[in-house]
């Protein structure tokens, strides 16, 4: 029973892509589409005599966003619109960063981005590529615990203290490449890939974490994400 149910969905779905036509992008189409996946930032601190994989700011985690455009015309065709996304980084786990600290570090950032794409306006799989202005707000946090029998300097306690807290918010520059697979005449599913400059100022550590030599450091970072995504031509 399982077996054909499967069967005639994916009969259904084959004749449905086989016999749908795909509408060409056109001046004054419009479309949205979401999308999700994993993302890394190139962030790092710069604490002396540490290697760099214990100086990561964040590990990969996961973003999520939508897009909106309007194609401005079909020879070329180029498309307006804006992107707006939220990456939530992994916390990067290190016992070396700090001398008898055990340390937690995280990130998350939001940009909204006014975007240009090129597309290739026809057929079921249709690539682009897209360039991106706009702001972005970046936080990082950095907490510390002392291990090896040590406590803080300045209290014989051993609590977690934040030792950095900073956030900025400052330009976003973007360049992707995408490609959608359509379904139907204006279902799409898709991937694209986008590498985003996030600038702004130094982050600089609390006064806990001045006290531990935690060095400021530098708010010019880079995320790069790949994610799949849904959308609807209109």
């Amino acid at each position: 029973m399982k077996i054909n149910l499967l069967l005639t969905l994916g009969s259904l779905l084959v004749i449905m892509a086989v016999n749908s036509a795909q509408a060409d992008y056109t001046q004054g189409m419009t479309m949205f589409q979401i999308y999700g996946g994993g993302a890394v930032l190139s962030g790092r601190y710069h604490q002396p005599g540490v290697s760099k994989d214990e100086q990561d700011y964040a590990d990969g985690g996961g973003v999520i966003g939508g897009q909106f455009l309007y194609y401005i015309s079909d020879n070329p065709c180029i498309a307006l619109g804006f992107d707006v996304s939220h990456a939530d980084f992994d916390s990067h786990n290190s016992y070396l960063l700090l001398p008898n600290r055990y340390t937690q570090s995280s990130a998350k950032n939001t940009t909204g981005l006014i975007i240009a794409r090129v597309a290739y306006p026809k057929g079921r799989v249709r690539p682009y590529i897209q360039g991106g202005l706009g702001a972005q707000s970046t936080s990082l946090s950095l907490d510390g615990t002392p291990i090896n029998a040590s406590t803080w300097t300045d209290t014989p306690t051993t609590e977690t203290r934040r030792l950095l807290d900073s956030s900025h918010i400052g330009p976003a520059l973007e360049g992707a490449i995408g490609l959608h697979v359509y379904l139907t005449p204006r279902f799409f599913v898709g991937a694209e890939y986008k590498v985003m400059e996030l600038i702004g100022k130094d982050f600089s550590p609390t006064a806990a974490g001045a006290t531990e030599g935690v060095v400021t450091t530098h708010g010019i970072v880079s995320e790069s994400s790949i994610g799949l995504m849904l959308g609807l031509g209109f």
